[in-house]
């Protein structure tokens, strides 16, 4: 079908020049400069942290005041005369002083005590804030200074507006769902809309309501660049926020985000139209303990113009504050509160549905061209290439009606096939673990991954097993496993009270707080569990039975860091799994429904993480592509500013290269490099674990003030080092031979968003089209090596910066291939692609919404809607463009651990994964959760 064919990307262009007014405050010199010495006196008494003035907490308030800012300039609390407020209009300043200075007061009085904070607060005077004549700014044209570029706030804000003439968008295939959307008053990226009130959908499993969820969706517009483009583009998003609507007892340690919908500007009282403040309730340390707080500038503000928010405690009882119904115009204020994984499990699946993607381009599509307003669609995504080719051959399907075992070999992972990973394996020496050891809690669990290793891997017992009874009463096992291709020790213990909890509740243990206990706790598991495992002899596998997550409150007393830290540490690579048992059935322990998808899963991943595959990997007949090809990618894992001994400025960065003809992965660092070179997967893993991390340089990219504090001359330097380091390894791998003498090709692959903070060159401004990037032209110096290296940009849709597809022409229907992206690169002469993976495992049949439904209906069902991958051919000689997208295309679906394509092409998992081992004991619980926009939490095994 046609309709299949093209997919609709969700961009746009402005088309004439539109000027927009905008209002400027700047912050007085005598302001800034307290803020400044405030910053620096708690850095002189913590001994840590940064010295610039954190604005990061300030703005988020700011907004909520006065939801009228598009954009603030964090330097305008660093220099003179710099604006650090753009707003649509002014407000009445009469209460911002004191509202500064309450957020000065929260922000530094615990650290540097009140009394010195109000002596210097008290010197400043209230009446030297003033607005700036008004200026206009060009929506279309770009600015003499690119680094405060207003368009990239002042057109979503034009978008918003427009679109909140007329409010209400159907969705579902009968447009049977009418909501209507709100302004979120947010600083982030972009211009933000909310339907409200929430719609409640229900919670469908085999054909019975288990549960209703109440979600809101959520509308975003975001200016975003292009490679090979001059101007930026306008996407659009939809997704969907899930609230809090039973009483709950206390929240959670991190505290939690309120939306607090109102009709008044709490800068000054004014009548306003109903929107959303978003604002974080944190949980501060009190005479009573911890207990959840609104910030403090803003209760005040509150308390001055009469409406004072109520206390954070009496949401407990009541979370749904106020909400207004369907057809009733919101007044007064109402609070909701959003689900995060640290309330647990969401009630509703994450994701809206391509018939809800459908619903909103059809509405855009309706408000701004059919109205005349000046924008129009960019390009459309024309089909260059279908589904990848089938690398590894389908397993027979079971007939309907078939309950017998399925085969082992006619599963869809690969690695779970026993004739691919048994060969796999034992197909080169160094890849053999010589022992993989099983710390157990329950014998069902133990018995199940005993099981599950013979028959992927075709092993036998050979002998008896060997007991041994520790002088603590620790029983410890051990036996020989032998098959055709070669053998194994699997050794047995129990895990006794490594896997308990973390007591951060006692009293006894140094420390403060929960988290100074936790570390402290976390330092006395790690050695207790490298001390109490058998010595290994090189690099072995460990799979350890941990207890479920819900077990562990609160969320400090979990010790999975230590497990992970102290079994590597002795020697260990290992993998966690959960019991497999369930509910008691006439007094016997019975497996869970799931328990043998677990098991597989866990032995399979404890394979990859020894960097075990199947060779070969590329096939010049399916491909095209010869296999005398080195695959390569950049990832960079953690940035810090002292990780050597020698507390030279670095950033932890891993280089993947993997054999495709041999199946060998390796990695180095730019430590490693300068050492090793190359070392194998899972000595890599152990070289991250064992980094010197120092998690007060660790740069949290949401907080540009710390970024801002550093050097410029570290950074430059720091991404000469990158540079040279990535120009080193792609020179030791042209000239390496995958096979036999020849000299090889090789692919390098970067993503955009994880990368281009170090590798400049990556970012759309500076982006060369076929050709390689200075910074590398100037280190490959050859003609030969320039000749073979193929060089490709990657950038995944998250942070919005790949638009969605629609299908055109079958609202609602799903499609997968390589599309090729018209008109959106100016000149014509280059093209940028788009990748749509095929549906997962857990995204086919009944478990995903039909082409029809709406998220609307069912909060069950997997949205099954696959986010783009856009990929860029920078470098490509010897090798058309498309040839080499479609390769690269292909590349998702070669990553053997996994029954369908991954969000990033292999070998990109290996890089990615490695973050489990990036870590130290310092790490915060909030750092060990889930990403809630993780694409590849989706994918599972069968």
């Amino acid at each position: 079908m046609k309709g299949f064919e093209t997919i609709l990307p969700g961009a746009w262009k402005l088309t004439k020049e539109l000027q927009y007014e905008l209002f400027s405050l700047q912050v007085p010199t005598a302001w800034q400069q307290v803020a400044q010495s405030l910053a620096k006196k708690r850095v002189k008494v913590l001994g840590k942290g940064y010295s610039s003035v954190p604005v990061g907490s300030l703005d988020p308030i700011m907004a909520a005041s006065f939801p009228k800012i598009i954009q603030t300039a964090r330097q305008g609390w660093k220099y003179p005369a710099v604006p650090w407020v753009f707003a649509t209009e002014d407000a009445d300043l009469s209460d911002l002083p004191e509202f500064i200075k309450d957020w000065l007061r929260e922000e530094f009085s615990n650290c540097l005590g009140e009394d010195e904070v109000e002596s210097i607060l008290e010197k400043l005077d209230n009446d030297v804030w003033h607005w700036e004549k008004p200026k206009n700014y060009s929506l279309l044209n770009p600015p003499e200074n690119l680094y405060n570029d207003i368009r990239f706030q002042a057109i979503p804000d034009y978008l918003a507006v427009e679109f909140l003439k007329n409010p209400k968008i159907c969705f579902g295939d009968n447009n049977q769902y009418e909501l209507t959307f709100y302004r979120v008053a947010s600083l982030n990226q972009g211009s933000e809309l909310m339907s409200w009130p929430p719609h409640t959908v229900s919670l469908i499993e085999k054909n019975k309501q288990v549960g209703i969820a109440d979600i809101s969706f959520v509308i975003r517009f975001k200016l975003h660049t292009v490679p090979w483009r001059q101007d930026p583009l306008i996407y659009h998003q939809l997704s969907m926020r899930q609230w809090i609507v039973e009483p709950f007892d206390k929240f959670p340690f991190g505290g939690a985000t309120a939306y607090i919908g109102d009709n008044h500007r709490w800068l000054d009282g004014v009548h306003q139209p109903f929107c959303f403040m978003p604002l974080r309730i944190k949980k501060i340390m009190t005479q009573e303990g911890r207990k959840p707080r609104w910030p403090r500038a803003i209760t005040e503000l509150l308390k001055i113009n009469d409406s004072p928010l109520f206390e954070p405690d009496s949401l407990a009882s009541a979370p749904k504050h106020q909400w207004s119904i369907v057809g009733e115009e919101p007044g007064g204020i109402q609070v909701a509160i959003a689900y995060h994984t640290s309330w647990g499990k969401l009630p509703c699946l994450r994701g809206v549905s391509p018939r809800d993607l459908a619903s909103l381009d059809v509405a855009i599509q309706n408000k701004f061209v059919g109205e005349n307003l000046p924008l129009q669609r960019v390009g459309e995504a024309q089909k260059v290439a279908g589904t990848s080719v089938l690398f590894w051959e389908r397993g027979t399907p079971k007939k309907r009606g078939d309950k017998s075992p399925k085969n082992r070999d006619d599963l869809s992972t690969p690695m779970l096939r026993s004739k691919i990973a048994s060969p796999a394996l034992f197909r080169l020496s160094e890849n053999i673990p010589p022992t993989i050891l099983i710390l157990w809690e329950t014998k069902e669990c133990r018995d199940a991954l005993i099981a599950e290793i013979c028959n992927l891997l075709d092993l036998s017992q050979k002998g008896e097993v060997q007991r041994d009874e520790s002088p603590i009463g620790v029983l410890k096992e051990e036996a020989f496993y032998e098959g055709q291709l070669g053998s194994l020790i699997i050794k047995t213990q129990h895990v006794e009270d490594l896997t308990q909890k973390l007591d951060v509740e006692d009293s006894s243990v140094k420390g403060n707080n929960r988290q100074q206990k936790r570390l402290n706790l976390l330092d006395e598991r790690i050695d207790q569990i490298s001390s109490s495992l058998p010595k290994s002899e090189g690099l072995s596998g460990a799979l350890i039975e941990i207890k479920p997550k819900e077990y562990f409150f609160p969320p400090e007393s979990d010790p999975k860091l230590a497990l992970r830290i102290g079994a590597m540490r002795a020697g260990y690579v290992n993998q966690h799994i959960h019991a497999v048992t369930g509910q008691l059935k006439k007094g016997r322990k019975s497996l869970s429904r799931n328990a043998s998808n677990r098991v597989q899963k866990a032995v399979s991943d404890l394979l990859r993480q020894f960097g075990i595959l199947p060779a070969p990997l590329i096939s010049l007949q399916k491909d095209g592509i010869d296999p005398n090809l080195w695959l390569t990618c950049f990832r960079t894992l953690r940035r810090t500013r002292k990780t050597t001994a020698s507390n030279t400025p670095a950033t932890v960065a891993l280089m993947v290269r993997v054999n495709p003809v041999k199946g060998i992965v390796e990695v180095t660092t730019p430590s490693l490099f300068l050492k090793q070179r190359w070392v194998s997967y899972p000595a890599g893993l152990r070289a991250l674990i064992t980094e010197k991390w120092d998690v007060d340089s660790y740069i949290d990219e949401t907080i540009s003030d710390s970024s801002e504090e550093r050097p410029s001359s570290e950074k430059i330097r720091e991404q000469q080092l990158l540079n040279q380091f990535v120009a080193d390894c792609l020179r030791d791998c042209l000239n390496t031979p995958v096979e036999n003498q020849e000299l090889p090709r090789v692919l390098f692959m970067a993503e955009a968003l994880n990368a281009r903070k170090m590798l400049t060159w990556l970012q759309n401004p500076k982006l060369p089209a076929n050709d390689l990037p200075n910074e590398l032209k100037q280190r490959i110096l050859t003609e030969s090596e320039r000749n073979r290296l193929w060089l490709v940009r990657l950038r995944v849709a998250g942070n919005g910066e790949v638009p969605v597809g629609i299908v055109k022409g079958s609202a609602g229907s799903r499609t997968s291939g390589l599309f090729g992206w018209q008109d959106v690169c100016d000149g014509g002469k280059n093209m940028l692609y788009l990748s749509m993976r095929k549906p997962l495992n857990t995204e086919q049949g009944t478990n995903t919404l039909q082409v029809k439904q709406s998220r609307l209906e069912n909060g069950s069902r997997q949205h099954g809607n696959p986010k783009l991958l856009e990929i860029a051919v920078v470098h490509s000689p010897g090798i058309e463009a498309k040839k080499l997208a479609y390769f690269v295309h292909s590349l998702r679906d070669r990553w053997p651990y996994f029954a369908k394509e991954v969000s990033l092409p292999f070998p990109f998992p290996f890089a990615t994964l490695a973050k489990e081992y990036a870590v130290s004991a310092k790490d915060p619980v909030d750092s060990l959760e889930e990403s809630e926009e993780s694409e590849d939490s989706e994918e599972s095994v069968d």
